[in-house]
């Protein structure tokens, strides 16, 4: 037996209707087109489905029969399509998180998605920021979560946190006896920073941070993983200034202390292109702001509240998309 979904829809609807007229037309085919496709079936069957003259058409008994068969095929047929849409068009979103908030804040998110959107797809990209710079433009990640200075035409940047920084220090250092440090403190100390290929905006803000103190710090050049560049602290090679939300990560033989002087804080932010307007990045971005207030309550005792941006925070919730 071999017939044609387009045959069914073609039966169903004329068994429907019982003209061949109207049928047609709701099918958008022309009625000798149609009267094809039911002779097909026919044929194909090898009975009559329909009885016809030129007064009337009608259902012959195999006609009768066969409808609810026909009906029946065509549903499971339409759900089996409906269950493969949804698998190909399921949410899902490439994420790639800066240094800023990959310790504490991105565990947060991805446990708030897990939570409220469990079958939401979240891959995370591990992408040196000048890969970013070329990634999120070509779609080849759809969102970052990384501070502001991203060059990107036509992206979107979206405040969602903000924070102090810390020096990092090895536990050996002289340093490490402090209760706090002055950035004067660390005039003659190597700075960790990123490497220029992997970042060209990690030095240059090192180095306003310092300027306005008359001091151009000594730049010791790190891969830009925030693992390496902790074990180049705790092997003494330099200095790590940080988010605060580091110190809540356990790293050996490192020692976190806050710094005596006003300087700016840390942004953390979502950005993503502005063309990008899916459901699956609507969702992220609304649990994105939203899990913030979450992550405040995460941060242990004995570190000062963390400076949270002017951003509206709701009750965590499925949003309504």
């Amino acid at each position: 037996m071999d017939f044609r979904l387009r045959q069914l829809q073609c039966f169903v609807v004329l068994s429907d209707t019982l003209n061949y007229g109207k049928a047609a037309r709701a099918l958008y085919l022309s009625q000798p087109t149609l009267t094809f496709q039911i002779k097909s079936l026919e044929e194909t069957l090898g009975t009559r489905l329909f009885d016809r003259n030129r007064q009337r058409v009608s259902l012959t008994d195999a006609g009768f029969a066969f409808r609810d068969y026909a009906n029946s095929i065509l549903a499971t047929a339409h759900a089996a399509q409906e269950h493969l849409d949804n698998l190909a068009c399921r949410l899902s979103l490439r994420v790639s998180c800066g240094p800023v908030g990959q310790y504490v804040v991105l565990p947060a998110l991805i446990r708030a998605m897990a939570r409220v959107y469990p079958d939401f797809h979240l891959e995370i990209l591990e992408l040196t920021t000048e890969e970013q710079l070329i990634g999120l433009p070509e779609s080849r990640v759809d969102a970052l979560l990384m501070v502001p200075e991203l060059p990107i035409t036509g992206a979107r940047y979206d405040a969602i946190w903000s924070e102090p920084l810390i020096a990092i220090v090895a536990r050996q250092s002289p340093l490490a006896q402090k209760r706090s440090l002055s950035i004067r403190d660390l005039k003659d100390v190597g700075l960790i920073a990123s490497r220029r290929r992997d970042c060209r905006f990690h030095q240059p803000f090192l180095q306003s941070l310092f300027a306005p103190f008359g001091i151009t710090p000594r730049i010791v050049e790190s891969p830009q993983s925030y693992g390496v560049q902790l074990a180049y602290a705790a092997a003494g090679q330099g200095v790590l200034l940080a988010p605060r939300s580091v110190a809540s990560c356990a790293f050996p033989n490192v020692v976190a202390l806050p710094l005596q002087e006003a300087i700016p804080h840390v942004p953390l932010g979502l950005v993503s292109m502005q063309a990008n307007i899916s459901v699956a990045m609507k969702i992220f971005r609304q649990v994105a702001l939203q899990s913030m207030q979450e992550f405040a309550g995460t941060m242990p005792q004995g570190l000062p509240e963390l400076v949270r941006t002017p951003a509206t925070v709701m009750p965590l919730q499925r949003a309504v998309v």
